[in-house]
């Protein structure tokens, strides 16, 4: 039998103290392993500035990597709905059915625990380790203390000191600082033009904002969310000019295929949309879907998905033959203008010799 510690967590960005607590609570109670649970993007907090799940997760991983029994896990951000902890619990109660369970809690937890979903329910599924920075100022005989040195260190403070400027090597693993650094996340992005113009060259950002400017026309002429459409236009290419794509696609674990691995032109659509949830703190999933289909389509495509993908090639900037005629048809027909422009990017790539993903022609079969 093994005892199995649970540290479930925003993680926004995960830290020091995240991962002393863990050590502390894996030596005092013998813990086999701990998994480090990324929560999803949870809608009690949907007035905050929470960074996209999937990227919290990423720097999770790196955080831990390579620390003896610590393991990360993405089952509550896989999830499409908020998990709550009772039902996140049985979950790990069939996975490890005859293992001891212990849920590790921050004292602020264990003070609002009455207030949890059916918390009878939970402390018949694990035992609560509780590690209380207020040095035991909360007590509960349902809880076991994890004891050890007190930090002061919350997420809040190191997402203040990155929009400050300030230096945080000694708040975060040296990992998750780099990767912070690296994609400017939690840096100040209210501008989000003038943010995406150091990203490109001047004829990319001109194509941006005639993508931004033609998916706003399309969304109003065909019902969909015009400011949803603005942002998904305009950071379409926001990882167009972006070097090792591939490296990056498997670091912030983009869904990439074959193809597109092998048509290196193809990647900045996947890797672009995890870019956007790390350098403009993107979280709206329409936004993220829209900017992750717009260069190879894909079967059953969503209205807003259509509305970007069309833009891309038919926004006034664009000169080819087609493109006038194709702009025409958009403002009256998106589904046609959407077959239309499958067909002539087919044409276009077989006359440059480039492989045609597979997914135009499940478009074109619709």
């Amino acid at each position: 039998m093994m005892k199995i510690g649970i540290l479930g967590g925003t993680f926004n960005p995960i830290h020091n103290g995240h991962i002393k607590i863990a050590k502390l609570a894996k030596q005092e109670y013998h813990l086999d392993k701990v998994i480090f649970l990324t929560s999803g993007n949870p809608p009690h907090k949907r007035d905050e500035s929470i960074l996209d799940a999937s990227i919290r997760h990423v720097m999770v991983k790196k955080a831990i990597c390579g620390i003896d029994g610590f393991c990360a896990d993405d089952y509550e951000v896989n999830r499409e709905e908020y998990s709550y902890t009772l039902y996140t619990l049985k979950h790990y109660r069939e996975v490890y059915p005859d293992d001891e369970i212990y849920f590790i809690i921050g004292g602020d937890s264990l003070r609002d625990f009455h207030l949890w979903h059916k918390p009878e329910e939970i402390l018949k599924l694990c035992k609560i380790l509780v590690y209380d920075r207020n040095d035991g100022e909360v007590v509960a005989d349902f809880a076991q203390i994890i004891h050890g040195e007190k930090m002061d260190i919350s997420s809040t403070q190191i997402r203040q000191m990155v929009k400050s400027g300030e230096d945080i090597s000694g708040l975060v693993p040296a990992e998750v600082a780099g990767f912070i650094k690296e994609y400017g996340i939690y840096s100040s992005c209210d501008n989000y033009e003038e943010k995406l113009k150091g990203l490109m060259d001047e004829k990319r950002f001109i194509h941006s904002l005639g993508v931004r400017d033609m998916a706003v026309k399309l969304a109003k002429i065909h019902g969909a969310d015009e400011k949803k459409a603005e942002i998904a236009g305009l950071l379409h290419d926001n990882a167009k000019r972006m070097d090792n794509q591939v490296k990056r696609c498997e670091e912030l674990m983009a869904e990439v295929d074959e193809i597109e691995i092998k048509n290196p032109v193809l990647l900045h659509a996947k890797l672009g949309a995890e870019t956007a949830k790390c350098i403009f703190g993107i979280c709206d999933k329409e936004i993220v879907e829209a900017i992750k289909w717009h260069t190879i389509g894909k079967k059953g495509m969503s209205l807003l998905e259509k509305i970007v993908f069309v833009a891309d090639l038919v926004e006034e900037n664009r000169t080819f033959p087609d493109a006038k005629p194709l702009r025409e048809l958009a403002l009256v027909d998106l589904d046609r203008a959407l077959h239309e422009c499958v067909k002539s990017t087919i044409e276009i790539n077989k006359k440059r010799g480039v492989d045609i993903h597979p997914n135009a022609y499940l478009i074109l079969d619709e």
